[in-house]
């Protein structure tokens, strides 16, 4: 008991250390795993690290990789010289920029300056190596012990013998520490001292060493993790003496990360002791390797591939955490500072990190939650999918309002009580408002709204309450007690109003086709959309927080600057297309589902700590936009990674010089990276060619440059990395390089060329100036001539490709022609348009009865007839076979059915015997339609067809109205 005392009192002072804040639970970080599927040589990942210039290393078996965020660059044996073996044991930077790498046959090399200096092999694997303060080496190798290697020596000085060295260490006080199969030496002037259980370490071997950021030692044995504190060594945690201590990292809070043999990792924080392993998301539990880049993410490798954590900008609370259901529909940010989740399982409060579960159930099943309001008294009212409204007491939640107590509908999708205090109500099947007596006022789309259906309420800075429905949005005055319709433009085909936010100038609404902007001065309405952008038509929520917009939809959470939004809305009202910046985050950030759940309120809100709370397929989601801010403004390293001439890699220069390319270069091409681990995909570049242009390009997201066909001269290519919506950082990467001329691209041969060629143009000049003046008149007649032959033809090709062959009507091309360009002009004026579609009764009989050169003589008769009644505007055309179209401006559908009925019985009383003996009578039938209540030409055509097929279907020989 005293001992564990003893334990207890130093973890209250290693916490003490550490900064006084709460952490991220381990289950909350966003996992990421690489393997050979994803660019890996091999998946036992030995070593880790990362270099001054920002690339992380990674050591396998099969060889080095270098990451940059988005692939894997291999180097093997074959790219790095004279290096015995490409299997890698040890990654080491060194302080002036380099990489000491080491290998299974003990190999060593040097990496700096993209160039690879290979030093003298060693005699046995390399497990670890480092630079010591003298520039000498010292190395920890498989069987053979710790060796020390002068600066400039090939030979390697024996300290500690015949023993498995794993990890050498060197303190502030230059001594040597070694982590060996026989426990821990020390190394002071090269001799070496045996650290024994009188100095309070176990009999056990010792794997890994590390140095805290305040000089404390910390060793990792078979038997536990030790702290050296006043000459002897203490054990960190009494949980972690039975674990097998592989790999030690102290991350940016002075938390410390255990990797075990097999129990996967640790992190002893202020939080306490946790665990990850394999069944928490590692891909195996055996930790070979840890690090933490400078954002701030951990890094593990394993033997079954490289594992990434990090706090990403969402986190989700779910079942696992306590939720009632992960099918969230709805969150609420309350004011005493807890979080309200409404799922289709239930109801919980989330407050200091805690879930409770409201108590409540209807039959013994949960209630199914989908809007969420809090009440002037502290209460909730909770509107539900089959139980009307409900109300949270206590924690308790008792029933207030359904459709036996009269509610129209018991699926309420909106709740809002107003600055009266008058609790509304939007359900499936209207709007119900709760007065402050109780009495019940009911509206429903019978009179007041344009749809029963209510997916929003909210109520502006003025007291009117917005309505968002299943077609469109209505506003309730506060002054007059009048609803009045918000028209979505027809040209926006929007329907849905899914939410509302509101600030001094204009409304915002997400609908069903993107983000509306209405402006309460001049009521002009504007549209964010597809068109200008958004990756989505449909939007949910909109909720305002600092300098943006944050959008929920089906496929992540869109952030956009608000004024740049207005800036892209204004300009596009004067026909100038900006393009929009914005930002998805969906899976890649931490979201465990990407559908963001919209139709109830509020499905996201700000929270008082500033977190933006999502209502999610999986769970609610919470994001902290200053994490967002905080990884922006990590030092962002630009890199050229390659450089092709003609196809060809081109060795990159070292920095200050210049390369020299030959005369025949026609294609140049630059490959560069901006080092960010935790949003590489987001990252933009730009791109400038001095010597070509003087201006930065954009090139997006692209990594990659082209050039072909650039002349003689000098050139420096820039690029330079950027953060999504952040300023442009003094990362700029160059390389300067030179293209030769070939001889005749020189000044003197180009001015001997010149002077030459004016000699030659005035001989040819001359000779020609007399051969013109020959032909100058003939060419002009077969000019003259040809063109009036073109044009005759032109005008006859256009005759015959509106009109009928047979009839010499126009046809069906020049009829849908007129009624496309025409029909939206009469809608726009308010006219009336009617068309009629004939067809000849029975004309197969006639065909089969008399041959189809009788047919085509009754047509050409039908089509005198028709065209004898056609005056004005009335416009006719021959539709097909034996389809003919009339169009009847201004007349409504009845008028045009007199119209047509006069011609029926004309046809119907015409001989047809002088065309072919015993044919007595054609008939026609008719279908009429007008633009009445029609928004496109195609829905009246399709009327009149509709209308024939009923005159058809009647018994022919009539005119039928649809």
């Amino acid at each position: 008991m005293k001992h564990l005392g003893i334990l207890c009192v130093f973890f209250v002072m290693f916490t003490c250390q550490v900064q006084s804040q709460t952490r991220l639970p381990l289950s909350d970080y966003f996992f990421e795993t690489w393997n050979t599927r994803s660019g890996l040589p091999h998946n036992s990942i030995n070593s880790l690290a990362q270099t001054q210039d920002g690339y992380l290393w990674i050591a396998t078996w099969e060889g080095l990789a270098r990451f940059n965020g988005q692939e894997f660059k291999l180097f093997t044996r074959a790219e790095i010289n004279n290096l015995p073996d490409s299997g890698l044991r040890a990654l080491t930077p060194t302080d002036d920029g380099g990489l000491l790498i080491a290998g299974s046959r003990g190999g060593i090399s040097l990496y700096q300056y993209r160039q690879w200096n290979t030093q003298p092999s060693a005699s046995a694997m390399v497990n670890h190596i480092i630079k010591s303060n003298d520039d000498g080496f010292w190395l920890a190798l498989e069987n053979d012990g710790v060796f020390y290697r002068g600066a400039n020596s090939k030979h390697d000085q024996a300290i500690v013998h015949n023993v498995s060295a794993y990890r050498v260490l060197e303190d502030a006080n230059g001594v040597i520490w070694a982590a060996t199969s026989d426990g821990l030496y020390k190394i002071v002037d090269q001799q070496a001292s045996l650290i024994t259980a009188d100095d309070g370490l176990p009999n056990a071997a010792v794997y890994t060493l590390l140095l805290t950021h305040q000089g404390k030692l910390i060793i990792g044995s078979e038997r536990g993790a030790y702290i050296l504190k006043d000459a002897v060594f203490t054990a960190i945690h009494p949980q972690l003496s039975v674990e097998s201590i592989s790999s030690l990292l102290e991350d940016n809070h002075g938390d410390l990360w255990f990797g075990t043999i097999n129990k996967g990792i640790f992190r002893l924080s202020v939080a306490g002791l946790e665990q990850l392993d394999a069944k928490g998301g590692l891909p195996a539990n055996r930790i070979l390797s840890l690090l933490q880049d400078r954002e701030n993410s951990i890094w593990v490798g394993t033997n079954a591939g490289l594992f990434r954590l990090r706090e990403a900008p969402f986190t989700a609370w779910t079942t696992k955490r306590g939720l009632a259901g992960d099918y969230v529909r709805t969150v609420l940010s309350h004011s005493d500072g807890s979080l309200w989740v409404g799922s289709s399982a239930g109801l919980n409060k989330i407050k200091n990190n805690n879930v409770t579960q409201i108590e409540g159930a209807k039959e013994g099943s949960p209630y199914s939650v989908l809007s969420l309001l809090e009440g002037e008294d502290g209460d909730v009212w909770i509107g539900t999918y089959t139980s009307g409204v409900l109300k949270v007491s206590n924690n308790k939640i008792t029933p207030y309002l359904n459709r036996s107590n009269g509610l129209g509908s018991n699926e309420v999708r909106g709740l809002l009580l107003d600055s009266k205090q008058r609790l509304w109500i939007g359900s499936a099947m209207g709007l119900t408002r709760v007065e402050k007596d109780g009495s019940l006022v009911q509206f429903t789309n019978e009179k007041e709204l344009p749809s029963g259906f209510i997916l929003a309420l909210s109520e502006d800075n003025k007291g009117n309450v917005w309505i968002g429905t299943g077609n469109g949005v209505v506003v309730f005055n506060i002054l007059t007690e009048q609803f009045s319709a918000i028209s979505f433009p027809a040209q926006f085909a929007a329907e849905y109003g899914f939410g509302f936010y509101f600030d001094d100038d204009y409304t915002w609404m997400t609908t069903d086709r993107g983000l509306m902007r209405y402006e309460h001065s001049a009521g002009k309405m504007a549209i964010l959309g597809r068109e200008q952008g958004l990756p989505v038509d449909k939007l949910f929520q909109i909720v305002a927080h600092k300098d943006s917009f944050w959008l929920s939809s089906n496929r992540g959470v869109i952030q956009v600057d608000r004024q740049h939004v207005n800036h892209v809305l204004d300009e596009k009202q004067k026909n100038i297309n900006i393009p929009l910046v914005f930002q998805l985050y969906d899976e890649g950030d931490g979201m465990l589902s990407a559908q963001v759940n919209g139709g109830s309120t509020p499905s996201a809100t700000v929270h008082k700590d500033g977190t933006i709370w999502f209502a999610t397929a999986k769970g609610v989601s919470a994001l902290k936009p200053e994490l967002l801010q905080a990884s922006s403004k990590v030092d962002l390293p630009t890199m050229i990674e390659s450089f092709s001439v003609n196809g060809r890699a081109t060795a990159l220069p070292l920095d200050g010089e210049t390369v020299l390319l030959p005369p025949n270069v026609s294609r140049l091409s630059f490959q560069y990276a901006g080092l960010s681990f935790i949003m590489p995909q987001r990252l933009s570049f730009q791109t400038q060619l001095e010597g070509f242009n003087k201006e930065w390009v954009n090139r997006q997201h692209m990594t990659g440059a082209e050039y072909t066909n650039l002349p003689a001269g000098k050139y420096t290519f820039k690029v330079r990395a950027g953060y999504p919506n952040t300023q442009w950082q003094q990362n700029e990467q160059e390389i300067r390089f030179v293209i030769q001329a070939h001889y005749w691209q020189k000044l003197s041969f180009k001015l001997m060329l010149f002077f030459t060629f004016l000699v030659t143009i005035y001989a040819i000049y001359k000779y020609r100036l007399y051969h013109y003046k020959k032909v100058e008149a003939e060419l002009t007649k077969r000019v003259e001539k040809q063109t009036q032959d073109l044009q005759e033809q032109a005008n006859a090709f256009a005759y015959q490709a509106t009109h009928d062959q047979l009839t010499d009507m126009p046809n069906r091309r020049a009829f849908d022609s007129w009624l496309a360009a025409n029909f939206a002009t009469y809608k726009q004026q308010n006219k009336i348009l009617a068309i009629a579609i004939m067809d000849i009764d029975h004309f197969k009989r006639v065909n089969d009865g008399w041959s189809h050169i009788v047919g085509d003589k009754v047509i050409c008769e039908i089509a005198k007839i028709l065209k004898s009644h056609c005056e004005g505007e009335q416009q006719v055309a021959r539709w097909g076979g034996e389809e003919f179209t009339l169009v009847f401006p201004n007349k409504t559908a009845a008028e045009a059915k007199l119209m047509c009925e006069l011609l029926r019985e004309e046809i119907a009383n015409n001989d047809f015997s002088v065309i072919a003996a015993g044919l007595h009578q054609v008939t026609a039938s008719f279908g009429v339609s007008d633009s009445n209540n029609i928004d496109d030409y195609d829905r009246l055509l399709s009327g009149a067809d509709q209308a024939l097929y009923k005159a058809k279907n009647g018994g022919r020989n009539r005119t039928e109205i649809m």
